[in-house]
């Protein structure tokens, strides 16, 4: 499973709020990798939230086995973006679309193998937030969409977590004609998803937030929702020194005023 990300600052506001050009980024993307998008687009335009200055665009596409999703923040100039799939595809141009669509001063990309994840601890007074991993083997978990949806319903709110939508559940197959069910659910903090490969036994899950939680407190709550034999757990930082690079709203505002200050 390869698991794609990248991280964007100082970037433009007015493509951050852009919802048709969003939407044509997580339609054209699949298209251009040779990845089976599963269902349309998702949308989720945010604001008016839980911290405002956080406002921007939640959205999301099922892959085979897979999934790609975009967290714009446009007051904070900032975007966060995933692409998982159990397939190899070009990274590369993966990037290049993104940075193309979504210039940026300062961006942060990587592309592992989801087996090789390595913690790297965030940092709470720096970073943007932690991105969980759980690679479980042996899995014993929920394999209907019933189930999956209930729990999906109520596990954000369960760990700490702000859901700002109900969740999507699909059964499908991939490329290789493996079956495979895959849930999402969208959180202020950013998303939860997982994806069950029942022939192998086999499930991977993630939760990608900014607001900083226990791990020790979460991690087991999760292993009990999702019970299965050897879990893989890795704990990585996503928008390292986010608190620096940001965009502040105060900063937004003294853009709109310098017509009234004039220069001599």
């Amino acid at each position: 499973m390869l698991h794609f990300t990248i991280d964007g600052f100082q970037g433009f506001r007015s493509r951050f709020d852009h919802v048709p050009l969003i939407q044509e980024v997580l339609e054209e993307v699949p298209t251009q990798l040779g990845l089976k998008p599963v269902m349309p687009a998702f949308m989720l335009p945010y604001y008016n939230g839980v911290v405002p200055e956080d406002c921007g665009v939640s959205a999301f596409v099922f892959l085979a086995g897979g999934h790609f999703t975009l967290h714009t923040f446009s007051f904070r100039e900032a975007y966060f973006a995933d692409l998982v799939a159990p397939t190899a595809f070009d990274a590369g141009r993966l990037r290049d679309v993104l940075e193309a669509v979504f210039p940026c001063a300062i961006t942060t990309v990587q592309t592992v193998d989801r087996q090789d994840l390595k913690d790297t601890e965030p940092d709470m007074d720096a970073d943007f937030g932690p991105h969980l991993f759980l690679n479980i083997d042996a899995y014993q978990g929920p394999q209907s969409m019933d189930t999956l949806f209930a729990l999906f319903d109520r596990l954000p709110r369960s760990i700490g977590m702000t859901p700002i939508m109900r969740p999507y559940v699909i059964r499908d197959r991939g490329t290789d004609g493996r079956g495979v069910l895959s849930a999402m659910t969208m959180i202020a903090e950013s998303h939860v998803s997982l994806h069950v490969f029942p022939d192998e036994e086999r499930a991977y899950f993630d939760i990608f937030s900014c607001r900083f939680f226990d791990r020790d407190r979460v991690v087991p709550q999760l292993k009990a929702c999702f019970p299965g034999g050897t879990v893989q757990e890795a704990l990585i930082a996503r928008g390292s020194r986010y608190r620096f690079l940001r965009t502040e709203r105060e900063r937004e505002h003294a853009k709109s005023r310098a017509w009234l200050h004039p220069e001599g």
